[in-house]
Parts: structure tokens; C-alpha cells; sequence
């Protein structure tokens, strides 16, 4: 678990500390893509009420994750994560269970509603340590390690130290 989230926030960048989700959550989705070496499109809809609020879909070319766009998009980030863990797992459901998605050269995805399964418990796990990790990109400092190229003495000295911002 802890080396992917290393792969994953390894590489993300954001614009301007502290990161607004919004940015958090693309810089994600880019990250994501380079770990994975292909496509990653995030789209957004609603899920009934009571399902699921996430869902992987493995294409030949990309890979699609479904989010619920009524979570707030700190929530959105967690989400991601755990599909993603289940990507990392190659963890994934029949494609009947997608209803008229078959046929377009989607393969089977993850699409579990429950959390009695362990590899359901394992990605809620990943997705809450990515929400621990980030979160401190949306309240860091301008002298925190997440800035990318700090470029002052106390940036440089928190960047060498690792300083994750104020706690």
C-alpha cells in the first residue's frame, strides 16, 4: 500500500500551495496515468442511492473511473484512490454487471457494493491513507516539501527535511 501511494504522490505536482482540490484531484488523475502508461479518464455522474460510489472500467486503450459527483471533491479523491487500489489488484467484477456497457471493448472492472469483502476493506484502506497523505496538501504552507521547486532558504531547508506544511 505504502508504495503505491509513494508512486502516486511521487510525481504529482499542483500549481500553487496550499492545493485546491480541484488541482489535487488532477494532479492525481496525471499521476495515475504515468503509473499506469496509458489513458485515465474520470468521468462523473450520479449513483443511486445506497451503491456504489466509485467504479473501474478496463478498456484495450485507457482505463475509465466512474466517480459520484455529489461527494465533495475531497471525498472524489478517496474514491479515485480506492479504484485505483483495485486496479493496482487487478481486482475486477464481470461485465454484466455493467448492464449496456458490454460490447465496447470495456473488459471486466471492479463494481462491488459492499464492504464485507477483504480486497473492498484493502482499497477503502488505500483510499483513507491518500485522503491522510493529501490532506495536508490543502492546508500546506508555501514553504512545504509539496511545493515544487521552493525556492527560498526555509523552502529548501523544509523540502530537505521533508516539511509537510503546518499541522
Amino acid at each position: 500500500m505504502r508504495r503505491l501511494a509513494d508512486t502516486l504522490i511521487g510525481s504529482m505536482k499542483v500549481p500553487a500551495l496550499p492545493a485546491d482540490p480541484e488541482a489535487l484531484f488532477d494532479a492525481l488523475v496525471e499521476s495515475a496515468q504515468e503509473w499506469r502508461q496509458r489513458p485515465l479518464r474520470v468521468v462523473l455522474r450520479e449513483f443511486p442511492p445506497h451503491t456504489a460510489s466509485g467504479l473501474w472500467i478496463e478498456q484495450e486503450d485507457r482505463d475509465i473511473v466512474i466517480v459520484d459527483r455529489r461527494a465533495p471533491k475531497w471525498m472524489q479523491i478517496v474514491i479515485l484512490c480506492h479504484e485505483l487500489w483495485h486496479v493496482h489488484k487487478g481486482q475486477s467484477s464481470p461485465l454484466h454487471m455493467l448492464g449496456g456497457a458490454a460490447g465496447d471493448g470495456s473488459r471486466p472492472a471492479a463494481a462491488r457494493t459492499t464492504l464485507s469483502e477483504k480486497h473492498e476493506r484493502e482499497a477503502d484502506r488505500f483510499g483513507m491513507l491518500m485522503g491522510l497523505e493529501l490532506r495536508p496538501w490543502m492546508e500546506a504552507s508555501e514553504h512545504s516539501v509539496y511545493c515544487h521547486e521552493p525556492t527560498s532558504l526555509a523552502g529548501r531547508i523544509g523540502a530537505a527535511l521533508n516539511y509537510r506544511g503546518e499541522a
